[in-house]
């Protein structure tokens, strides 16, 4: 009997991911797939209806909006948030499922892990998921890919924008007391392999948060702690305890990238 879960991807010119992505998803016997594709000039809404998923083409939605048109298109009770990098482990929606259930979650994240460990950033993205994403009863933010109750969605705010959809997300969940927390269950992700390409990933990610401090700026003193503190300090060291002196550096450059991408045009926005 299959799970009652519909597991959703969004997608954007995935061709290079979304085979082995909607592999690791059927391999967990969901109910249902669905790919909502934002425009895809490649293969990827082919590959994925031949591999057997629900495919929504709505056009450039943005990340948010179509996160929502995904949760708003199923009947199923519940919903899992899954990117066209990840690759979900065998037991990983039962697993997730069951820990949702028992905790009286609206919202749960995985563990992640690198696919593998063959260079220097792989290795560091690696050991800052182990950091970072740690199991936890309750935590205030949750990322991807994570399981959500559905009903919870409905109830979420509509207000959402395209970059760290998930965060925004999260805090609305938090402002409404929903409990959230990561789980056991174990993903793991394709990560950049080059340095530029890890570059303009956490400049994107630095400019995320300077959009997310633009509709919450009372989370910036927290995000700016994060940037300066949590990255280079607290996830960069203790994995040196754990032989990887070279994880300073990691997090260091990642904490830079992130800073310029925060500030830049930040005269603009103030």
């Amino acid at each position: 009997m299959s799970i009652p879960v519909s597991v959703q991807i969004i997608t954007l010119n995935e061709e290079a991911n979304i085979a082995d992505c909607l592999e690791s998803v059927l391999t967990n016997d969901p109910a249902e797939v669905v790919v909502i594709d934002g425009g895809s000039g490649d293969r990827t809404v082919e590959i994925a209806k031949s591999r057997g998923a629900t495919v929504l083409t709505p056009g450039r939605l943005g990340r948010g909006a179509s996160r929502i048109l995904g949760y708003e298109s199923t009947e199923l009770p519940y919903v899992a948030m899954v990117d066209a990098d990840d690759r979900l482990e065998s037991d990983w929606l039962r697993t997730s499922l069951e820990q949702l259930q028992e905790g009286d979650y609206a919202a749960l994240q995985s563990s992640l892990r690198t696919v593998s460990l063959r260079n220097f950033w792989e290795k560091g993205w690696n050991e800052y998921f182990i950091e970072s994403i740690k199991p936890n009863s309750d935590v205030v933010m949750v990322g991807h890919p994570a399981i959500y109750q559905r009903d919870a969605l409905l109830n979420a705010s509509r207000d959402v924008g395209n970059d760290h959809e998930d965060t925004q997300l999260s805090i609305d969940f938090q402002a409404k007391g929903f409990r959230q927390g990561i789980g056991t269950a174990i993903s793991h992700r394709v990560v950049p392999l080059r340095a530029g390409e890890n570059f303009r990933k956490w400049g994107a990610y630095g400019r995320g948060y300077r959009d997310l401090v633009r509709k919450h700026p009372d989370r910036k003193p927290a995000i700016v702690k994060h940037i300066l503190v949590t990255i280079p300090l607290r996830r960069g060291w203790a994995p040196v305890r754990r032989g990887r002196p070279l994880q300073p550096l990691f997090c260091l450059l990642m904490a830079g990238s992130i800073l310029i991408g925060f500030y830049a045009r930040q005269s603009h926005d103030d």
